[in-house]
């Protein structure tokens, strides 16, 4: 699907100030010499306004700040990055605060969800890619091959899913949460767990997603700007990292690799399965070259793997963006 586009449409790029990820994306739509314009959603209400009105075809109007405006059939296409939460005005009550936020998203947030031209990615369609269970029927579906994969709250069950695997088993987030102990602030990263050692009650306080451990060669990131792959071996320097990368980055080191086309075309339809035109896809490939996937974060960060291995990611993304093309 696409829309047509006149020279005079600005990229949208939507997120937080001091994103610099959004930063190098805005330099190279600058280069391209396409016009650019920003908001953060979060300033809504209080420094954002809206006004749009339904002709029955499509909503039109515009949002505005002290600063820029912008109006929704001048949009070309929309860089959907990190905004922050709405801002209430002071002196709402707690009663009060909680009917505007849910007023301001379903409202506020509906309507600039119906604006009709490209996203990378459309949040509604980022809420359900997130689902983990989803990603890996949407994998195997594509022609990945996925880990063997148990979702729980029964320590029994995990005790009998380790049993049949036959080997070590990793618990996993489905959430990109991080968790607070007092002024600490610690990621959920991948572990390893030994099954007769989880307390039974502490494990049924919720959902945990139980998986095979793989013997893994390297990782792989494979970040995908529309059909156009850009691949980064990544090789662990710790045991930690050999678990988890994210857990210890200082000891990683990073290569260009070529994506195979067989992937690339699964990647693909992965992405078109779920209507999105960005992903970052996570992979193992085992020590006899076997990729099997992990998941795919379709907000996922790219930047600094630009910087290790000179990616050309924020270039593409500008390119998908000028072009005003849904390729999905």
């Amino acid at each position: 699907m696409s829309y047509d586009t006149g020279d005079t449409e600005a990229v949208l790029i939507v997120t937080t100030s001091g994103d610099a990820t959004a930063d190098a994306v805005e330099a190279e739509l600058n280069k391209l010499s396409t016009p650019v314009d920003r908001v953060d959603l979060g300033n809504f209400p209080v420094r954002l306004r809206l006004a749009v009105k339904n002709d029955s075809a499509r909503w039109r109007g515009q949002l505005w700040t002290d600063d820029v405006s912008v109006g929704f059939d001048q949009v070309r296409s929309v860089y959907y990055r990190r905004p922050t939460q709405f801002s209430l005005p002071p002196g709402l009550s707690d009663g009060d605060s909680v009917f505007a936020i849910a007023e301001a998203r379903l409202g506020f947030g509906g309507a600039f969800a119906s604006m009709r031209t490209t996203w990378v990615n459309h949040p509604f369609k980022v809420a359900i890619a997130e689902y983990k269970p989803l990603q890996l029927n949407a994998a195997a579906e594509a022609g990945m091959k996925v880990p063997r994969t148990l979702i729980t709250n029964d320590r029994d069950e995990l005790c009998a899913f380790a049993e049949e695997i036959d080997g070590p088993v990793v618990c996993k987030a489905f959430s990109s949460l991080v968790l607070s102990e007092g002024d600490a602030v610690e990621s959920v990263y991948t572990t390893i767990i030994d099954p007769a050692t989880v307390d039974p009650q502490q494990f049924s306080a919720t959902a945990h997603l139980i998986q095979e451990w793989i013997p893994k060669d390297f990782e792989v990131r494979v970040t995908m700007v529309g059909q156009v792959p850009f691949a980064t071996a990544i090789r662990a320097g710790s045991d930690a990292a050999q678990v988890d990368w994210r857990a210890d980055y200082q000891t990683l080191s990073y290569e260009q690799v070529e994506t195979p086309p067989d992937v690339a075309e699964s990647l693909a339809r992965y992405l078109a399965a779920f209507g999105l035109n960005y992903g970052a896809f996570d992979f193992v490939v085992e020590p006899d070259g076997t990729c099997r996937f992990l998941e795919c974060n379709p907000n996922g960060q790219w930047l600094w793997l630009e910087h290790e291995v000179g990616l050309p990611i924020a270039a593409a993304l500008a390119k998908l963006l000028t072009k005003g093309v849904e390729l999905c």
